[in-house]
């Protein structure tokens, strides 16, 4: 597999926000065709020029940025924009305890403020309101961090938040975050994640200064020292699991290193030591990549960013590019002989039900693509792969599709789209981002989620788990046919005889 770090830069800390993921690494948001013809536009740089005549939905950088920056410790959030903004974000308590509860992590209150601009504060600016809403939050909970997620109204009315968090940073003893998340900056979701780790890293990566033993102590201090240089960051996303964290930390350890899972869930002060280790691992490029690369301009660090460890082989080539690193190639050519021949041992009673059978993936770049690797290697016809968008750090895995009879969908939502394709191919089994499951079992397909916060997807357990759903959900399949037999779709019969290549521009239009 291609090097996916390959060319990339990182300089941008300077600036008050991250890069909109158009400009720093190009990405494609709108394409239907094979997987052939996609490596192709990619290559040309005409995939990145294609739009669609009309955008059904889409998601909100926003979002995805208050989804890391929620499952912080003691800190506060104030969402700077009108109140319409993050109203999804209530249920996000009860899935932060969940996820805390899952991790031993001791429970605490989920505080967030918002600041609910008005057609006044439109007019006036809406920097008095943020600024009582931050002194608000340092008086009433002090917090470790107060973090600011800007929201597109004041992005376009042009407050200047930083100007007051640089202000404020002097009189607060809560360490005051700007996060620049203004969703009509980039028709790529994903930059959401780029503007929460931006702040982070300027605000929150800030090592404690270590301080000279009043009685020195050799043996404690290489004591330390060799427990860095064994330790390894494995980067967590809000996608994956408790059992997912357990699982890879399984493996790490397996080779004799020391894993910390980060930071997802992590405290102020674990985040300030986010250095102190060897290296840094991702498991998904997409999440990753700009924390990844700042921190080994920042620390050094170097980073491993080619694989996500779904299914077998995805699963191999993340142990190995560890243990490269480390000069533990014996050690992880024995750990993936031993695990890969009691996976497959353990596989085959669900390969003679899955064998022939049709699928259709949809969600993350990287996961799905992954996901359809494993299942096509048990013997599954991937027909059908939708991703959200499509970057450098999914086209090495083009070539495992190259078979013309797979369409490849790109698209961030666009349910219309996706759902009139299903149609037309109707795969025995669709696995989906969390959302667009509902929509799939209208239409009578069985389905199964690509992710869950309560189940195993990753390593070595995760396969067996991932194969294990996928034969259970064949076996009765009934729900969705009676499902589908009684819930219409609010599309009329003619939508599903509409070309669904025809809402695709082959060039931006202004």
């Amino acid at each position: 597999m291609a090097n996916l770090t390959e060319g990339l830069t990182y300089t941008y800390l300077g600036a008050s926000a991250a890069p909109t993921r158009e400009e720093r690494i190009g990405v494609c948001y709108a394409f239907c065709g094979s997987c052939k013809a996609l490596k192709e536009n990619m290559g040309s740089g005409c995939a990145k020029n294609a739009s669609r005549k009309f955008a059904q939905a889409g998601g909100c950088q926003l979002m995805l940025a208050l989804g890391i920056l929620s499952s912080f410790s003691n800190v506060v959030i104030v969402i700077h924009s009108p109140l319409g903004c993050a109203s999804t974000f209530v249920g996000s308590g009860g899935m932060r305890r969940q996820q805390r509860a899952s991790r031993g992590i001791a429970e605490e209150e989920f505080i967030y403020i918002h600041t609910n601009l008005d057609e006044m504060d439109v007019i006036s600016g809406g920097i008095d309101k943020l600024k009582n809403a931050i002194l608000y939050a340092e008086k009433e909970y002090r917090p470790d961090a107060i973090i600011i997620a800007n929201g597109c109204v004041p992005g376009i009315i042009g407050d200047d938040i930083d100007t007051l968090i640089d202000d404020l940073d002097k009189k607060l003893s809560a360490k005051v975050v700007p996060i620049h998340c203004e969703g009509f900056k980039s028709k790529f979701v994903a930059s959401g994640y780029d503007s929460a780790y931006h702040g982070v890293l300027k605000k929150l990566v800030d090592p404690i200064p270590r301080y000279e033993r009043a009685i020195p102590d050799e043996g404690k201090d290489a004591f330390e020292r060799y427990q860095i240089s064994r330790t390894v960051n494995i980067f967590n996303v809000g996608s994956n699991s408790r059992g997912d964290e357990a699982e890879l930390s399984r493996l790490v350890q397996a080779l004799g290193l020391i894993p910390k899972v980060v930071p997802l869930n992590s405290s102020v002060e674990d985040l300030s030591k986010i250095g102190d280790v060897a290296l840094n691992v991702s498991i998904c490029a997409t999440h990753d990549d700009y924390l990844l690369g700042h921190l080994k301009e920042r620390f050094g660090t170097e980073y491993v960013l080619n694989a996500l460890p779904i299914g077998i082989q995805s699963t191999n080539q993340w142990i190995w590019d560890i243990a490269e690193y480390f000069h533990l190639e014996k050690e992880a050519e024995k750990l993936i002989k031993f695990e890969t021949e009691q996976l497959n041992e353990a596989l085959e009673s669900f390969k003679e039900i899955l064998n022939g059978k049709t699928l259709y993936v949809g969600g993350g770049e990287t996961r799905i693509f992954t996901t359809g690797v494993f299942f096509r290697d048990l013997g599954m016809d991937v027909i059908g792969l939708k991703p959200h968008n499509f970057d450098r750090f999914a086209f090495p895995y083009l070539e495992e599709f190259e078979n013309e009879d797979t369409v490849v969908h790109v698209a961030p939502g666009q349910p219309s789209e996706e759902l009139n394709l299903l149609n037309r191919y109707r795969p025995d089994l669709y696995i989906g981002h969390i959302g667009a499951n509902a929509w799939v079992t209208k239409l009578g397909i069985p389905n199964m989620p690509l992710f869950g916060m309560a189940f195993n997807y990753m390593g070595y357990s995760g396969a067996y788990e991932l194969a294990r759903k996928a034969v259970k959900i064949l076996k009765n399949t009934s729900f969705v046919h009676k499902i589908s037999q009684n819930v219409a779709l609010p599309f009329r019969a003619d939508w599903f005889e509409t070309d669904p290549y025809s809402n695709i521009n082959d060039m931006e239009t202004v």
